[in-house]
């Protein structure tokens, strides 16, 4: 499936990509100058729409050339190797944390938790972009597609920040009596059931180019549940993969407990 593009969509990309700029109130090398969590729903409704409108334009316009399809394997491969490590890291420390058992005298309850998500630290870092790219960035529109990748990029990742759904993987436990250290990873929730085998090539990821790669869910999550297009995906440079552990006590102010882990093994 080959697709060509027209110097009109060129046109009209630079003129939507400059609308989201005006309408998120964007400044280059600023970032927002009002953070999101300050707009009202209209603006952020419209910011929405125009990014919707954005993608689809970008998976119209998306050339899909050798060296875009390496690229492509190149993050999907990343992303899954990303989740593998996220649901390994999740399982090991969980555990750890089932053969030393749970503290009495602090643990109401014990969560773990996993993710892996695109991170905009800056244009530089977070965006691949060519070497010619990189010596005409603030000569736009740049090429092929006349999208300023880095500007969009970063509102994207500020959207998502906003709306706490940055991450394209996730795995969460929390900590149960009836628990083994020795158990199938699926009993605790902490499999990576997601990537199966089966490529996740739907929607615009379904392409006779991408036949020969199984594409992770990560790539799914981004592409056809969130607003990053195809090309967007290509230029990502920055992911982040964490597991957290947390030990919460819970108290009223006369300190009476409430505990969760027993409170889960009552029957």
């Amino acid at each position: 499936m080959k697709t060509t593009m027209t110097k009109k969509q060129r046109q009209e990309l630079v003129r939507l990509e400059k609308q989201i700029v005006k309408t998120a109130s964007y400044v280059e090398g600023c970032g927002l100058v009002k953070p999101m969590s300050s707009w009202d729903g209209t603006t952020r409704e419209e910011v929405a729409e125009l990014l919707k409108d954005r993608q689809t334009r970008l998976n119209e316009m998306f050339l899909c050339t050798e060296q875009e399809v390496s690229d492509f394997k190149k993050v999907n491969d990343r992303l899954y190797e990303l989740t593998q490590k996220m649901h390994e890291k999740a399982l090991s420390l969980y555990r750890a944390i089932l053969k030393e058992g749970y503290d009495r005298d602090f643990d109401d309850d014990i969560m773990v938790e996993g993710s892996v998500k695109y991170v905009f630290n800056d244009a530089w870092g977070s965006v691949a972009l060519t070497g010619e790219e990189r010596r005409n960035m603030y000569e736009k529109p740049l090429e092929p597609y006349g999208s300023d990748f880095p500007a969009m990029l970063e509102i994207l990742y500020e959207y998502y920040e906003n709306t706490l759904e940055p991450e394209c993987a996730s795995c969460f436990a929390s900590y149960e009596l009836f628990h083994r250290a020795d158990m199938d990873p699926k009993e605790f929730g902490l499999d990576n059931f997601l990537d199966d085998g089966q490529s996740w090539a739907e929607g615009i990821l379904d392409r006779e180019e991408f036949k020969d790669i199984c594409i992770c869910h990560a790539v799914h999550e981004l592409c056809d549940h969130k607003m990053y297009s195809v090309p967007d995906l290509l230029r990502m440079n920055d992911f982040w993969c964490e597991v957290r552990v947390t030990h919460l006590l819970l108290s009223d102010r006369n300190g009476k407990r409430f505990s969760c882990i027993e409170r889960k093994g009552e029957k």
